[in-house]
């Protein structure tokens, strides 16, 4: 019984030591990224440690096809629900707008350039769209979708599309029927539409000098081809 005892302290004492020993290796890492060498292969005053830059991604520029682009004044309808711009307005006022349904991080975003009415200011400005879906064809009794369903871009000469802004930082009401994070959301029956008012952040800088324009975009996969199906508004700001 006696020797069992003793082989089982050391077993405990040899747990312990390894324990130490990989406590300090990482202790000497840490902070540190890269590849640890052989230890065969170290030299004089060699750290153990390669040092490696961060990796970086570079995405690939998207450019647009000028048969996608629409004028303000069509209707895009893709997969049985239509998109319809009733109006829209670039300014730096908020207006009489509900300051209830604006994005709760708007004034930390734009801090230093927006004021307590939200207007803004300092090369920053809303792009108010009033957009109506319709559902207009389908299988579905009824449908639910985003009314934030549109991205911002600006697009230079060459046709290169540039994001501004995915989403929406107001909303004129809110819908009720789901939990906060469907607030946006909408549900149609066949033949039914809805029309509401979306504010968007934009900003100078992200627009060419030489344009007058943003592009509000509907992208959506074709449910018949699996296609991805991307139509272009053209606002002029």
């Amino acid at each position: 019984m006696k020797k069992k005892k003793i082989t089982a302290i050391m077993a405990v004492i040899m747990m312990a030591a390894g324990l130490s020993a990989c406590s300090q290796s990482n202790a000497k890492l840490e902070g540190k990224s890269g590849i640890v060498k052989d230890e065969a292969s170290k030299t004089e005053g060699d750290t153990g440690v390669v040092d490696q830059a961060p990796a970086t991604y570079v995405l690939d520029a998207e450019y647009v096809n000028k048969d996608d682009i629409v004028s303000v004044d069509d209707t895009i309808e893709i997969n049985g629900i239509t998109y319809k711009i009733e109006k829209y307005e670039h300014t730096t006022e908020f207006g009489n707008r509900n300051k209830d349904t604006v994005a709760d991080y708007l004034k930390d975003s734009c801090e230093g350039n927006i004021d307590e009415n939200y207007n803004l200011s300092n090369g920053y400005s809303y792009l108010f769209i009033t957009l109506t879906f319709t559902y207009k064809d389908g299988t579905d009794k009824q449908l639910e979708g985003n009314r934030n369903a549109g991205i911002l871009y600006a697009i230079k000469d060459d046709m290169e599309r540039i994001q501004q802004n995915s989403d929406s930082v107001y909303i004129d009401s809110y819908w009720l029927g789901g939990d906060e994070s469907d607030v946006y959301h909408y549900v149609l029956g066949k033949g039914e539409g809805i029309t509401s008012e979306l504010g968007y952040i934009i900003q100078d800088e992200g627009i060419p000098e030489d344009s007058k324009y943003i592009y509000y975009c509907i992208e959506r996969i074709d449910s018949k081809t699996n296609d991805k199906v991307q139509k272009y508004f053209k606002l002029e700001l």
